[in-house]
């Protein structure tokens, strides 16, 4: 034992029992004694908001790589555009429990409401984007600046289907600076009120504009006001237990995109210097002509005149080995910080092949799943699916109902790109036909509304009919062959 510990054995026997067992448990576990070569590692035992306080910053950062760099634009637009992609399509459920010819009038009518209002641009505030536009928005926020919120607003009097209209909301709208106690005693933290006693999300503290943007006439930006928790959806991806808020999701891979787009942007110049050697003409002794004088950059193609007595130095700059091999490995680092594939990433798709794109995919699908079952799906389209009933019965429907959960909407995600359609859809026949899966599964599984497939399907068949044409499409087609072939046969002596 050193000084310090016999001290603390003399006065604090317990105290030096406890520094021993310390010891003896470092001793053990190498990753408690990290040295100063990991000085970039810091210990800590904050819970998930304090240890994300920074959020904000790291958010500027992300939106400033995305505006400059490549590889930053496209982990978003890959993140969104298989989350969300042309969009996540809501489907009405009708309760079997109502008569049938009331069923069939919902779901006409649900119909009818989902192309008028949320397949076009009535159900953005600002009337610029649909309800698939305004998913991909969020999305997007969500990846850059690890959180969104989505406002509800029930407009009276506009000439919408269903008095609901959604605004999409970055997070520096929080007012982040009221923090502590309130009038009857709920608690504040980061701009969002928690009930006293249950702990639950009662308001959000946000300001009237974007403090960041330009003030507008009669508003301060740096006022807030109070919104219920009921008219906000707050979306972000949980990570840590106890989080109430997001971090942006280059956090782990922020300093090698930067450091890899430097790394690029060097490599360029070096070709630049490299393309700009020039041609020198010596002149006579007697100096011929005058000579004119050097620029100050050098020019690919230039023929430049000196005399006898000058002489010119040029630096030659090391050459930069294994570059696309460094890119790779830089970039495959991203890419899995994310959770994606590098093809994906890159869209490098050199040395693949089916079996080893397909095992990769199957990763990054597995993680997009994750993404929407376990976040956009339940945290902001669940809730806004309720708002969309309320809104609608509220609009249609003068006479109270009785029945609960009457009419549902559930969610059907993007249908996922085949990698090989030929394989994937005789696989997909098959789960069907052995009862593993359902058509109406297989069918939502490819980001289709099953009802919707069947009505364009008797359609189809109708119109066929009336015009008389045969399609190898057509099954009828293939079970008359079959029964034809079967009485042939029959008939033989």
């Amino acid at each position: 034992m050193n000084l310090l510990d016999r001290f603390f054995m003399a006065v604090a026997p317990g105290r030096a029992m406890q520094r021993e067992k310390s010891r003896t448990i470092a001793m053990h576990y190498r990753a408690a004694r990290l040295g100063r070569r990991n000085d970039g590692l810091k210990a800590s035992g904050s819970d998930a908001d304090l240890a994300s306080r920074d959020r904000r910053q790291v958010s500027f950062y992300a939106r400033d790589m995305i505006r400059n760099t490549p590889f930053a634009r496209r982990v978003q637009d890959v993140v969104s555009g298989h989350v969300v992609g042309d969009g996540i399509i809501p489907k009405l459920q009708v309760s079997t429990g109502l008569p049938q010819a009331l069923q069939e009038n919902l779901r006409r009518r649900g119909l009818e409401m989902i192309e008028e209002h949320l397949d076009t641009t009535a159900i953005d505030k600002n009337g610029l984007l649909n309800l698939y536009g305004l998913q991909a928005l969020a999305m997007n926020t969500v990846v850059e600046s690890g959180e969104v919120l989505i406002r509800r607003h029930r407009p009276i009097g506009a000439p919408l289907t269903i008095p609901l209209q959604l605004e999409v909301l970055e997070p520096e709208y929080l007012d982040d600076s009221r923090w502590g106690g309130f009038l009857d005693g709920n608690e504040i933290r980061e701009g969002i009120e928690y009930d006293r006693e249950s702990g639950e999300r009662v308001a959000y503290w946000l300001y009237t504009q974007h403090p960041g943007g330009e003030w507008r006439p009669g508003h301060n930006p740096m006022t807030s006001e109070r919104v219920p928790a009921d008219e906000i959806l707050h979306l972000f991806r949980v990570d840590r237990p106890g989080q109430t808020r997001g971090i942006s999701w280059f956090t782990p891979i922020a300093e090698k995109l930067v450091n890899a787009d430097d790394a690029e942007d060097a490599h360029l110049m070096r070709q630049k210097i490299a393309a700009c050697f020039t041609a020198f003409h010596r002149l006579g002794a007697d100096g011929g002509r005058e000579r004119q004088e050097l620029g100050g950059t050098l020019q690919p193609g230039v023929i430049m005149e000196i005399a006898n007595d000058e002489e010119m130095e040029f630096a030659e700059p090391p050459a930069v080995g294994d570059y696309p091999d460094f890119m790779k490995n830089v970039l495959r680092a991203a890419a899995m910080g994310i959770g994606l594939t590098y093809e994906a990433l890159t869209g490098d798709l050199s040395g693949v092949n089916f079996s080893s794109a397909r095992i990769g995919r199957l990763e990054m699908e597995r993680n997009i799943s994750r993404w929407q079952w376990l976040m956009i799906i339940p945290m902001l389209l669940q809730p806004l699916g309720r708002w969309i009933e309320e809104a609608w019965i509220e609009e249609e429907f003068e006479e109270a109902w009785d029945l609960p959960g009457a009419i549902r909407f559930t969610w059907v995600p993007p249908h996922r790109i085949l990698v090989d359609p030929a394989r994937e859809f005789g696989a997909l026949r098959e789960a069907v036909r052995s009862g593993f899966q359902s058509r109406q599964g297989v069918v939502r599984q490819l980001g289709l509304d099953p009802e919707r497939l069947l009505a364009e399907q008797q359609q189809d068949k109708d119109e066929a009919d009336r015009l008389g044409l045969p399609f190898d499409s057509d099954p009828r087609a293939d079970v008359s062959r079959q029964n034809a072939n079967f009485s042939d046969e029959g008939s033989t002596p």
